[in-house]
């Protein structure tokens, strides 16, 4: 569906209006600028946000909303070149240990929210380090792009040469091509086949293995004709107080004293996650069929595989292992660092008597190749490839991974797309003349490695995998193949674990803004007994009582929304997740040691508290986006099958969520975060939103409608007159449009009751419209 032209806003008119309410001078110390990048014009333009949105959305993240806000076009398909991609880093990103984060930000063709997802390794620290806060890319060329920044400049090169290339072939070439070493003198964000080919599950690289992976990113910046981001040229020495330098001193050794950063992320990465999902029953198997999987995928288990650890710009943690399955590879990298400890994630009894290593299973080959070493993998890809699609041997998931980089793959979305086809096939929904003779049966390795080659190119079946969640949508497969989609708001679930005993979790993955994704406010200290023994500390960490089970639903609204609001200002600031407070642990930088570097490293105070406002804000403002999308409060649920079926393992056999009282939680969640029965921010805070989002603000004043609550709504972005504002109502509100064509329905504006002619009248920000009933008679 496409805008009328008469309500139709030009892309780079929009530009125009926001650089108008920018400033040409930064507003505090460090800030860098906004640049809009318009890609067929070849023509680029910057200023600076003002003061009023760092302190209501701060930057990443955050100031990346307040963008697509005012220049989304919400009426076209996200993939228009009209509609902007939007690069951002972290107000702290480069300058403070393990802030190397940014956020790629759009509205999402693989899903039905807007698109939103965050990486780290190089770029962001070179985009912040190199004056660039935000990169606003729209329009496209007819010869593809490579946009080259070199000492501030920005060119505008030919990509053809580069077209086809895929992540490990395309960095040699680039590197070749422009004499340059990425993570030394050159940072690159970039697309692979797949991006070119508008494969919906594709991401954007950002090194080997570190990817922009959520809501189809590579399909949205291939639309663009964008092949690759390059930024060159070593980064200098960020310039900052003595203070802050102490005070970022404290928060590394912080970080590092945390025992899941010492004993677990520095020595075998996220993987350690995979064993207490396993035995607490609760790790999607089979598309969420069953709960739990083998051993044979725990953490240790990968000890031989495992050479060494990886890290982003300047950060400490090194989280990321490294893997080589070749012959004569030394691996047993952190092969100890579980043993000895306590918790679910160390090593058995069994495990600990046997020789590390001993039962694993290598592929036994005369060649082998490139996908035989790599980066990775992460816990998201070690369960999508692992029991999501049935497969038990290290070796499998390891190269799954390495192929996963290359081909610019997000691991999430293609294994969930996989898993998902795999039920279906089960189940006969499909069959072998739909997947073109794939035997898609359960941890059939030989054709999940085929496929994901078959999905990078949409080839045969690959084209069904291609379009992710919306493969319904696209006709490739029946209506009924919904009733297994592991999905919310059209993206697949993020990360592998079964929510179905976690009630945090569940009503997390529910309202998470961007669509089942983990990463927005997962309450993982939920089985954490320590805290769960502790009652009064429980209390003071969500800011609200939270019941210390975690299947049950009392308080569990606290959790989910401190969640949200620290971890957006995470996002804010470019804080990496597993380096934030809540995530892991509760002694881990939050909020209150964000406001410390923040003031000084920008002159600009602000509290804890006001920081977990902006943390709200955020959000809020994502919904605001989801809204103008068509998306409200039905949407924020789970699948069905979490309802419906029990999960069949560990010592919470037998739950499910309830759905009366899943419901009667996500509406206290609404009431805390102070949104209305349509989960969207009330009328008040909207207003105060609108201030600064877009400048715009009215209050409009509805009459009592049946089935529809809210008597006072709030417009952001100015109409022309009544019937402009009146149309505006009913894209906003299609339910209520029978009313509002109802024209015995009178309208005042500021109390002054308009006659006919007067309809045509300039409105105002700040006016309060009513549409009042005209009494009549005689």
């Amino acid at each position: 569906m496409h805008r009328s032209q008469a309500e139709f806003m030009d892309i780079r008119d929009k530009v125009d209006t926001v650089l108008q309410r920018m400033s040409e001078t930064p507003q505090y110390p460090s800030q860098g600028a906004v640049f809009f990048i318009d890609l067929e014009q070849r023509k680029a333009q910057s200023a600076f946000l003002k003061e009023d949105v760092y302190r209501t959305f701060l930057g990443g993240r955050g100031a990346n909303m307040f963008l697509l806000y005012n220049l989304m076009q919400e009426k076209l398909d996200p993939i228009d070149p009209q509609n902007p991609l939007i690069f951002g880093t972290g107000v702290l990103t480069g300058y403070t240990f393990t802030a190397a984060r940014g956020n790629v930000t759009s509205l999402s063709p693989e899903s039905d929210a807007f698109m939103d997802s965050n990486a780290g390794d190089y770029f962001p620290a070179f985009m912040r380090l190199h004056g660039f806060d935000h990169l606003v890319l729209y329009g496209r060329n007819p010869q593809w792009t490579l946009l080259d920044i070199h000492e501030g400049q920005i060119s505008f090169k030919d990509a053809t040469p580069y077209l086809g290339l895929n992540n490990t072939d395309l960095t040699a070439s680039i590197e070749r091509d422009l004499d340059c070493k990425e993570r030394v003198d050159m940072a690159m964000a970039r697309i692979t086949s797949a991006g070119e080919n508008q494969v919906l599950c594709s991401g954007i690289m950002a090194g080997p293995k570190a990817i922009w992976a959520r809501g189809g990113t590579g399909a949205k910046m291939g639309s663009l004709g964008l092949k690759a981001i390059t930024i060159r040229g070593k980064p200098g020495k960020p310039k900052v107080s003595k203070q802050f330098h102490q005070d970022n001193r404290l928060l590394g050794k912080q970080i590092l004293a945390s025992s899941v950063v010492r004993n677990a992320l520095k020595t075998v990465g996220t993987p350690f996650l995979y064993k207490p999902s396993r035995l607490l029953g609760a790790m999607g198997t089979l598309n969420n069929q069953h709960t739990t999987w083998v051993d044979k995928l725990d953490a240790d288990r990968l000890d031989e595989f495992r050479t060494g650890m990886d890290g982003c710009f300047k950060c400490p943690v090194y989280c990321r292992p490294q893997n080589d399955m070749t012959p004569g590879a030394e691996g047993g990298w952190g092969a100890a660092s579980l043993k000895g400890l306590k918790g679910n994630a160390s090593y058995g009894a069994e495990q600990l008597a046997e020789k590390v290593g001993s039962t694993h299973s290598t592929p036994h080959k005369e060649e082998y190749d490139r996908y035989d070493k790599g980066d990775g993998p992460e816990y998201v890809t070690l369960g999508k490839f692992g029991p999501n699609i049935g497969m038990q041997e290290p070796w499998q998931v390891l190269r799954l991974n390495n192929i996963l980089n290359d081909l610019g793959l997000d691991s999430a979305s293609t294994g969930s797309a996989i898993g998902w086809a795999m039920e279906l096939y089960q189940t006969g929904i499909i069959d072998k003349e739909t997947t073109g003779g794939l035997e898609l049966a359960w941890g059939n390795y030989p054709e999940v490695e085929k496929l994901l080659f078959m999905t990078a190119a949409r080839e045969g079946f690959g084209d069904v995998i291609a379009d992710s969640a919306k493969a319904v949508a696209t006709g490739k497969y029946p209506e009924r193949a919904l009733r297994s989609r592991m999905a919310v708001k059209g993206l697949f679930q993020s990360d592998p674990h079964d929510s179905r005993i976690l009630k945090a979790f569940a009503l997390g993955l529910a309202v998470a803004t961007r669509g089942m994704d983990h990463l927005r406010n997962r309450v993982t200290l939920e089985i954490n007994a320590r805290i769960n023994d502790d009652k009064d500390f429980k209390t003071e960490l969500y800011g609200g009582e939270v019941a210390a089970e975690p299947n049950d639903y009392r308080g569990k609204e606290y959790a989910v929304r401190r969640c949200e609001d620290v971890f957006a200002v995470g996002d804010a600031v470019g804080m990496c997740r597993f380096d934030t407070k809540l995530f892991n642990s509760p002694s881990l930088p939050g909020c209150e040691e964000f406001a410390v570097q923040l003031q000084e490293l920008t002159g600009i105070q602000m509290d804890t508290e006001q920081l977990y406002e902006v943390g709200r804000n955020i959000t809020a403002l994502e919904r605001m986006i989801n809204a103008r999308l068509g998306l409200n409060a039905n949407d924020d649920t789970l699948p069905d099958r979490w309802f419906d079926e029990p999960n069949d393992a560990g010592p919470f056999q037998g739950e499910k969520i309830d759905r009366q009282q899943f419901a009667a939680m996500k509406q206290r969640f609404y009431q805390i975060s102070g949104l209305n029965d349509r989960g969207v921010p009330n009328a008040e805070w909207h207003e105060r939103l609108a201030h600064v989002a877009t400048g715009f603000a009215m209050t409009v004043g509805l009459p009592a409608m049946p089935g529809f609550k809210e008597t006072q709504i709030v417009i952001d972005q100015p109409p022309t007159d009544i019937e402009g504002l009146r149309t505006k109502v009913k894209q906003l509100f299609p339910e209520i449009n029978e009313y509002l064509d109802d024209y015995s329905l009178g309208v005042s504006v500021n109390n002054e009751l308009l006659v006919k002619g007067e309809q045509g009248r300039k409105l105002n920000s700040g006016d309060h419209v009513e549409f009042v009933p005209v009494i009549s008679g005689g």
